[in-house]
């Protein structure tokens, strides 16, 4: 199988789920790659705005409902609750639980069916088509995932394993703090008043503090899945630029500079310690279009350190390109990816400006490729 689709081919039902939903949404009337304009860049942001707006209004919603049950439950189950046994609680928990369940079950699906329709949106503004084809099934199946805020597989990327300096309990305790979010927070936020309200305050307040908490909560935590979602749809914009200019840098790039720059790139993921499926289409797309083997990527960064400083200014500003857009891949760049790139432009005897790469990053996350990268021809539209 090849390691693209090997990366997104075991789905649960949830992801084929909003796989199949995105698929079915997307307009690929005509779809086409490119940069985005102005008016499809405020579009986007009038889309997320709204998207955030009402997934904070169905948050405060749900607090309110379940504040006011857990009040009215209280009064008609519990005599006096300090007073009351835990027999005598049992029906009252049962019963404020058993709601609990269920308006939140609503409210999940709710979030869900909103978010995936303002992705689907997303992607058809950024001209993307869900084919059966392998860069269309990885770029289908990360958006799906974005959108139903599902972490990255734990899995390699072409043999690269994101994750081989990443501890293990790392790796678990974020695996188990990712699905805690929303109950972990509530949890805290209902103890801390406990602590310092008054008692007979606790009764009709703690309960209505939730409608703040959780409209705050939804409004962050749909910011950063849309967020995640923009990155996922303006990747292949960013991607398509670098392998053209790759395909017409291919007669001056050598086998040895083809090489050199996989194993430059399978540095920078092992750097990043996450396995995004941007990296994914970025190798497809070199391999293919370089006609290299996957098998180069895995090089030593030791003995590719001393390759990179020795490497003709050609090879170099291809390398330092790919490195680049590699590091704003999976997001805003990271204290270890920017080192990197320090340590790469010091390599080739150049200078790192850190501003000018959130310039490069701005650009990235607006749909405008590498317009900010420096060194990179402007293609037009």
């Amino acid at each position: 199988m090849d390691p693209a689709r090997q990366y997104a081919s075991e789905l649960n039902v949830v992801e084929r789920l909003g796989l199949d939903f995105l698929q079915r949404r997307i307009d690929r009337r005509e779809p086409r790659i490119r940069r985005w304009s102005p008016g499809e860049v405020a579009e986007v942001r009038r889309i997320e705005r709204r998207v955030i707006g009402l997934a904070a209004l169905s948050g405060a919603v749900v607090g309110g409902v379940l504040g006011f049950l857990e009040i009215g439950f209280r009064t008609w189950m519990l005599e006096e609750e300090a007073a009351s046994g835990w027999q005598e609680q049992i029906p009252y928990w049962t019963a404020y639980m058993a709601v609990t369940v269920l308006v939140s079950g609503v409210e999940i699906l709710y979030l869900y069916w909103l978010v995936l329709r303002s992705v689907a949106r997303i992607g058809s503004i950024a001209g993307l088509s869900l084919s059966t084809g392998d860069i269309e099934h990885v770029i289908g199946v990360g958006l799906s995932r974005a959108a139903l805020d599902l972490p990255n597989p734990y899995g390699p990327i072409y043999g690269i394993d994101p994750y081989a300096r990443t501890p293990r309990w790392k790796l678990t305790a974020y695996s188990v703090l990712y699905r805690l979010k929303v109950g972990v927070t509530s949890f805290l936020f209902r103890v801390v008043l406990r602590r310092v309200l008054a008692r007979a305050a606790v009764r009709f307040v703690i309960p209505l503090a939730a409608i703040p908490v959780f409209a705050v909560w939804n409004g962050l935590i749909i910011r950063w899945i849309l967020r995640e979602a923009r990155i996922r749809a303006a990747a292949p914009v960013a991607i398509e630029e670098l392998a053209e200019r790759m395909t017409a840098d291919k007669a001056s790039l050598t086998e040895g500079g083809r090489e050199l720059l996989l194993a430059s790139l399978a540095e920078a993921i092992v750097r990043s310690q996450d396995a995004h499926p941007n990296f994914v289409l970025l190798l497809m797309r070199l391999c293919r279009d370089l006609e290299i083997s996957p098998e180069s990527a895995r090089g030593d960064w030791g003995s590719t350190r001393h390759a990179l400083g020795n490497a003709d200014p050609e090879t170099q500003d291809v390398v330092l390109a790919s490195l680049t857009l590699a590091a704003m891949l999976d997001g805003a760049p990271r204290r270890a990816q920017r080192s990197f790139l320090e340590e790469a432009h010091e390599l080739c005897g150049r200078p790192f400006e850190a501003e000018a790469l959130g310039a490069a990053h701005r650009c990235f996350i607006e749909g405008q490729g590498l317009e900010g990268l420096r060194g990179t021809p402007d293609r037009r539209r």
